[in-house]
């Protein structure tokens, strides 16, 4: 049996209504002051609302920092790190989705290191050297699992690509799964983010670092979505498969914390910086192509995966069952009507020249169950396509 190290230092706190409790909880770990991020929307809505009246319960102060838009950039980043320091919090309360946790952690890291955050970022001068302001996460998606992960992907302008500064410094202090934060999220969100926990699963699932832990948590995962993915857009005030999702987009998230990832991410940080297509959209749409691809890799994970999304696969070899599970992404994806086609998302074949060499470029895909060449991503691209 492989050796391995299996890393899970964010606390959980999972409740229906547990928005409620956050200033408590705060009080609890000793914080008085918290600097709140998130974007415009939550600024003014009723989630915000209720966390503002939570920390004043207790006595807690804070200060709200909703300036980030939907992919926060480099100087975006550096203009609220900027705020932070001279809010002289105690703590980092991110809500929102991915990108403005992944906004907050880098927030975090400019309170204690020099200069700007674009020096940490993959291929930068700098490298994170010290813990980090301590951070909770609040989610209001349910599929990035940003919320206990040590990866904060920025999109840096300047170079014209997306990329991530990874430790597990940044890996937060505690996430708050409150699923009523999910009740309003709307159908395509919903159904996106979902494609992009399913994605995480999956590829955490068939990763060359996989192991049987983060193993439990992918599988357990997967099987969850493909049971309630559909659930939240038929109803979305469903809050116990609100729930559900919420909870298996966390797990997914341990899962490739550990067990990592392959060439979808690859393929779909390429796109998000070239074309301009949000991570998740990106992670889901590609996600089908990349299995056909990769399923010669480990037909046997594949077929457990055909199983977790409610396939029979009773009587066919280990080669047929595991393309089951291409055929039942392909189905989930249709019914929670995500985006299914690279054309639909705005990506056209002259990008993919760009694309590809960002791909070759990812650092995990030597974890990809198999390994691919340029022909193979180029492949993928025009099956998606």
């Amino acid at each position: 049996m492989k050796q391995f190290e299996f890393k899970m230092p964010t606390k959980i706190q999972f409740g229906v209504g547990a928005t409620s409790q956050l200033g408590k909880t705060m009080k609890s770990l000793g914080f008085r002051k918290i600097f709140i991020v998130t974007g415009s929307t939550i600024g003014k809505s009723a989630i915000l609302a209720k966390a503002k009246e939570a920390l004043s319960a207790e006595g807690i102060e804070y200060e709200v920092y909703d300036q980030l838009t939907a992919e926060p950039n480099v100087k975006q980043i550096d203009i609220g790190a900027k705020v932070l320091k001279e809010s002289q919090s105690d703590a980092v309360v991110a809500i929102g989705g991915g990108s403005r946790i992944d906004a907050a952690k880098a927030m975090c890291v400019l309170q204690n290191h020099e200069g700007s955050i674009a020096d940490y970022l993959f291929g930068g001068t700098k490298t994170v050297s010290k813990t980090v302001m301590p951070l909770i996460c609040m989610p209001t998606t349910a599929g990035s699992g940003s919320e206990v992960t040590g990866v904060s992907v920025v999109n840096d302008e300047d170079r014209g690509v997306k990329v991530s500064v990874t430790h597990e410094y940044l890996i937060p202090k505690l996430a708050i799964i409150d699923p009523e934060l999910h009740v309003d999220m709307p159908k395509l969100i919903a159904a996106t983010t979902g494609m992009d926990a399913l994605t995480h699963a999956i590829e955490s699932y068939v990763s060359l670092n996989a192991e049987p832990v983060s193993d439990s948590l992918g599988y357990g995962a997967m099987k969850m979505i493909g049971e309630n993915l559909r659930k939240v857009i038929e109803n979305g005030g469903d809050v116990e498969a609100r729930g559900n999702m919420a909870i298996a987009s966390t797990m997914a998230g341990v899962a490739f914390v550990n067990g990592g990832l392959g060439v979808v991410h690859g393929i779909a940080q390429a796109i998000g910086a070239i074309a301009d297509v949000s991570h998740g959209v990106a992670n889901g749409l590609i996600l089908p192509y990349a299995m056909k691809k990769n399923i010669q890799g480990n037909y046997k994970k594949f077929k457990e995966i055909a199983i977790a999304l409610g396939e029979n696969v009773t009587g066919l070899s280990d080669e047929k069952a595991a393309e089951k599970s291409v055929d039942a992404v392909f189905a989930l994806a249709r019914d929670v009507g995500a985006p299914m086609k690279l054309s639909e998302v705005g990506v056209t074949q002259e990008m993919f020249p760009e694309i590809i060499k960002g791909t070759m470029a990812y650092r995990l895909l030597a974890i990809n169950p198999r390994k691919l060449n340029e022909e193979d991503i180029e492949d993928i691209l025009n099956d998606a396509f």
